[in-house]
């Protein structure tokens, strides 16, 4: 009866975020996108990381002057910079373009939007310098703004004290500030298994209670009237509550952090009630809380980690630890043993799902770096932390400490993270492949009973069928074209009969720091169980088409790397060009004299181009099976479209990837015409400045009765043949009544 209120509780807190009524003046309300200057105060710690920071502002007011109206809701201001002059509870005013947030909506992508409604974020904006914001007065100060200013001024400590990468490390452990950590490390930490470590959890939260309560159990048997009058150990558990309480405000509320303050709270209740503690059921009242009190928290990737490691030790030390009743040193270390393997056996699954890698060094890495960084460091740390509001020195002088035991836990991570197979990239699991995988999981748990053989045996037949027919499916004999949204970019995945893939593109964003190709292209390639492509091709070399290129070639090692020869400037360039180096692909420099395969032809550049403009450049290609072909223009313009005019028996196909994003420059009355496409799909970024597709050139190809799919507003689109007849499918639901002519 308990579990199915908390269901129904839960299922109704979840409408809070899948379905939110918001008052009149909320943000969200607002006609978006919408340029207008913000009014608001800072609610949270700024969080600076990767070369932006992240503003999380309780709006106050929109517009300037008589435009000016009241306003509430979050906001969610990303910054170019580390903007160190924030902080929370500043308030401030900026002129910026409010926008509601979007997905990339491709196959495996992360859920973008649902993470910011589970955070009350329904807005976003971004400003490029942290100098157009202006300061304004400030507001009361409160508890949570004291608290904040001392996290703050203890991470300003450890950033003079310790130099990084330790001390970027050290934040993390002591304040949960994790944004100085910089990519090639988490990466390392990642690899080895060992990321979680960067969290507060568990682990840190037990020392300071155990820590308060010897402390405070010490200071009660001081005084015999006390030992006499109260149970000395029941008061110094509940006093240890304090610091607890303290510590996880400090560390800024993380998930693991909660799950661990919570479950030491529900022990001292059942030690107060004169119950045992049992780490299951404690488990499950602090899941039960969490769910409840904010509503989606079970969708949050830290929430499945933390819960699902800790269910995973507990049931791994059960079965294959020393009996309960078992003491001494050797059953300590069975049980120690037991841990590391049990935790990366349970959360394997969920890693693949959620990050696509599995660390296999990870048995090894758990036992040398837990002890360093969770026990020393972390005591160390804290300690710095307790006595930096009364001797600053000291303070800096235990940080120095913490940061000396940092550099070598650090570089041996490092090292463990080094070999090419320490982690490896795995296929992007389903969900009900996951499911099969932890049934797998808790009926090998459950031997030798008779229901764990029937249901490991069950699910690892299940496995098997689903193993058989993604072999079927990837070296199949039908042609399969993907059209990802990347935003204002192009990104296209072709799989070929018999399972060649060949990537043409992988999006970009010039300047930025977003990279298309780990965060969109290849999660798609994964839930294709694609683990390697024959060939990357690049059409030409503008960074919105080959941004994301360079994580293709280090991950998916292609055997080949296609581009016209026209190279590219710039630093994003120079980036790409190390990267297809590195990868060992063999480079094929394209024209219209290149054979490729029976299936696949290059149209353009011809041999004898000259210099044309980068757009003009571009590499066609068409593929076809049967009577059904797919032409990739690229970006070409109006000279390459005249070039192409000259052989227009090649021309014809079912489906085009519409040239340059749907601009006036390209897509000539001709052109069309002579394409003929019963499908058009235009790849282009929602709410784009350059205002593409143009309706002109959209209105060219519906007036001839082509179906035409925009990535802004179906996202990928996917096109299937078996030669003769075409499925179109889109992640939005767009469909088309096409068929091959």
């Amino acid at each position: 009866a308990a579990a199915a209120m908390a269901l129904g509780v839960g299922a109704q807190r979840m409408s809070v975020v899948q379905a939110p009524e918001f008052p009149p003046d909320h943000v969200a309300r607002l006609t978006l996108p919408l340029r207008t200057a913000l009014e608001g105060r800072i609610a949270a710690a700024p969080d600076r990381r990767d070369g932006r920071t992240v503003l999380l502002v309780a709006a106050e007011a929109v517009g300037r002057g008589t435009a000016r109206r009241r306003a509430s809701g979050l906001v969610r201001v990303g910054v170019r910079g580390r903007a160190p002059a924030w902080r929370y509870g500043d308030r401030l005013r900026v002129d910026t373009i409010l926008r509601a947030p979007r997905n990339f909506e491709s196959p495996g992508r992360f859920d973008y939007v649902g993470h910011l409604a589970r955070r009350g974020v329904h807005v976003t904006a971004f400003v490029w310098n942290d100098e157009t914001i202006e300061r304004l007065p400030p507001s009361a100060a409160g508890l949570r703004d004291a608290l904040e200013a001392w996290r703050s001024r203890l991470a300003t400590t450890i950033d003079g004290a310790v130099a990084p990468p330790a001390g970027a490390v050290l934040q993390a452990l002591v304040v949960g500030e994790e944004g100085g950590i910089d990519a090639g490390l988490r990466d390392a930490f990642s690899r080895a298994g060992v990321v979680h470590i960067l969290s507060i959890s568990g682990l840190h939260v037990g020392l300071v209670a155990g820590a308060a309560f010897a402390l405070f159990r010490w200071l009660l048997t001081r005084s015999e009237w006390l030992v006499l009058a109260v149970d000395v150990e029941r008061a110094a558990a509940v006093a240890s509550l304090g610091p607890v309480v303290l510590y996880t405000a400090l560390s800024g509320l993380g998930v693991a952090t909660l799950r661990s303050a919570i479950m030491v709270v529900v022990a001292v209740l059942a030690g107060l009630c004169g119950r045992p503690v049992d780490v299951l059921r404690s488990l499950a009242v602090t899941a039960t809380i969490l769910a409840l009190a904010w509503p989606g928290a079970p969708l949050e990737i830290s929430f499945q980690l933390s819960f699902v490691s800790v269910l995973a030790i507990v049931v791994g030390t059960r079965r294959l630890g020393p009996a309960r009743n078992a003491r001494g040193w050797r059953a300590r270390l069975r049980a120690a043993a037991v841990v590391s393997p049990a935790a990366l056996l349970g959360t394997a699954p969920l890693t693949a799902f959620h990050f696509h890698q599995v660390s296999l060094v990870g048995l090894v890495a758990n036992p040398i770096a837990v002890p360093i960084f969770g026990s020393i460091v972390v005591v160390l740390g804290l300690a710095g932390a307790l006595v930096e509001p009364l001797a600053p020195a000291a303070a800096k002088a235990l940080f120095r400490l913490a940061g000396l035991v940092l550099r070598p836990g650090i570089a041996i991570v490092r090292r463990l993270a080094a070999p090419p197979w320490a982690a490896v990239d795995v296929p992007i699991p389903t969900v009900g492949e996951l499911a099969l995988l932890y049934a797998t999981l808790a009926g090998l748990v459950l031997l030798p009973r008779r229901g764990g053989r029937v249901l490991a045996a069950v699910a690892l037949t299940g496995l098997l069928v689903d193993a058989g027919w993604w072999v079927r499916e990837r070296s199949g004999p039908h042609l399969r074209a993907t059209f990802l949204d990347v935003g204002q970019g192009d990104a296209g995945v072709l799989e070929l009969p018999g399972g060649r893939v060949v990537v043409v593109d992988a999006g970009g964003f010039p300047g930025g720091d977003f990279d298309t190709g780990a965060a969109v292209v290849a999660p798609f390639l994964l839930t294709r169980k694609i683990l390697r492509v024959d060939a990357v091709a690049i059409t030409h070399a503008h960074p919105d088409h080959f941004g994301g290129v360079a994580y293709l070639l280090a991950h998916f090692h292609p055997r080949e790397f296609w581009w016209s020869g026209v190279p590219g400037t710039g630093v994003e360039w120079q980036r790409l060009m190390a990267a297809v180096q590195a990868s060992g692909a063999r480079v094929r420099r394209l024209d219209t004299t290149a054979q490729l395969a029976p299936d696949v032809a290059v149209l353009h550049p011809p041999p004898d181009l000259g210099t044309p403009s980068i757009n003009d450049s571009s590499l066609v290609l068409r593929v076809h099976s049967g009577r059904v072909g797919l032409l990739l223009t690229g970006d070409i313009e109006a000279a390459a479209e005249q070039r192409l005019l000259a052989d227009p028996a090649r021309l014809p196909s079912v489906v085009l990837k519409v040239p340059h994003h749907g601009s006036r420059t390209s897509s000539a009355p001709g052109f069309v015409s002579a394409v003929a496409p019963v499908v058009a799909v235009m790849s282009v970024g929602a709410d784009n400045r350059y205002r593409l597709p143009t309706p002109e050139i959209e209105r060219r190809y519906r007036a001839r009765g082509t179906c035409v799919l925009r990535t802004d507003r179906c996202g990928a689109v996917t096109v299937e043949t078996d030669g003769d007849r075409l499925a179109v499918d889109s992640m939005r639901g767009c469909r088309c009544p096409a068929t091959a002519r």
